[in-house]
């Protein structure tokens, strides 16, 4: 047999899985909830302080179980340490920077953290500038990851990073929510947070949808107008394999369906609002599933 065609035959195995979508997730919801937490130290808008310690706690935990998801991704968990030494660390390597960005940011968080505990403003709003542009850059370099990749057409996108940064805000603020949601019924009445106030952060979250809507139509029509490996991706990909993640959970669980309860009247109920968070964030996650398996199917199995 021709050594070309044992080559070409050869199984590739996934390389990304369900861990990483859910490293991706994380990432995500975790920026997302901070940049709340920045609303009222950083930004000034003094209704939001109250939440800024559940904000950045929240974000905190979520991010301390990144490492671990992506360690035990490698297999050799000790190879981890490669990203981290001087002689293979890379300025041109999008996961080099990651790597420092996957440290960095929890650093900043926990430090901006304990001075919002400490009700110290001006370090609070210092480090909160510094932990904003960390959260941002963490989930953005994700995104550029999956961009540069030309083999994986579904993938090769400039919008990967927007998509992905406007997935984690609206993720964040759905993931929030529920978590608010719960803290308040379980302390004190002075200590609750308003529900105006979660009203107000469903709205935000009600236009992140709409943003997140035009960047999934551009997309949709490059897949569908694009390079035949693109069409094959949509046909194939996007509404075969992983019809499910795409369509249903991104699409219509986690994009058509809250946003027709927060443009009706039913956003004047808390269930309401408490269904469309948690669909938002169950929404993302597919988002997250499709782009990081579906991506790579075509590439790893034709």
């Amino acid at each position: 047999m021709d050594e070309s065609t044992i080559t070409y035959n050869v199984f590739h195995h996934v390389a990304w899985g369900t861990t990483i979508s859910v490293y991706f997730w994380l990432v995500g919801a975790s920026a997302g909830s901070f940049v709340i937490s920045s609303f009222g130290w950083v930004f000034g808008i003094k209704r939001y302080k109250p939440l800024a310690l559940t904000a950045s706690i929240t974000a905190i935990f979520m991010l301390m179980l990144v490492p671990i998801l992506l360690i035990w991704d490698l297999g050799k968990p000790l190879r981890f340490l490669y990203l981290m030494l001087p002689g293979y660390w890379h300025a041109t390597g999008p996961m080099s920077w990651g790597t420092a960005l996957i440290f960095s940011y929890p650093i900043a968080m926990i430090i901006y953290t304990y001075f919002v505990f400490k009700n110290n403003p001006f370090w609070a709003k210092t480090i909160g500038i510094i932990s904003i542009i960390l959260a941002l850059s963490t989930h953005w370099y994700t995104g550029v990851v999956m961009e540069l990749n030309p083999g994986r057409f579904l993938n090769h996108t400039a919008l990967a990073p927007l998509l992905f940064l406007t997935g984690a805000f609206i993720s964040g603020i759905g993931l929030l929510i529920l978590i608010l949601w719960v803290q308040n019924m379980i302390v004190a009445i002075k200590n609750r947070i308003e529900w105006t106030l979660i009203e107000e952060m469903a709205q935000y979250m009600m236009y992140g949808l709409v943003f997140d809507a035009f960047l999934l139509f551009l997309d949709f029509m490059q897949t569908l107008y694009g390079s035949n490996s693109e069409v094959m991706g949509h046909e194939v990909v996007l509404m075969g394999i992983f019809r499910f993640p795409y369509l249903w959970l991104e699409m219509v669980i986690g994009l058509i369906v809250p946003f027709f309860i927060l443009v009706t009247p039913l956003k004047k109920f808390k269930a309401g609002i408490i269904l469309a968070a948690l669909l938002v964030a169950v929404g993302v996650y597919g988002m997250r599933v499709w782009w990081v398996m579906g991506g790579q199917y075509l590439q790893t199995f034709y």
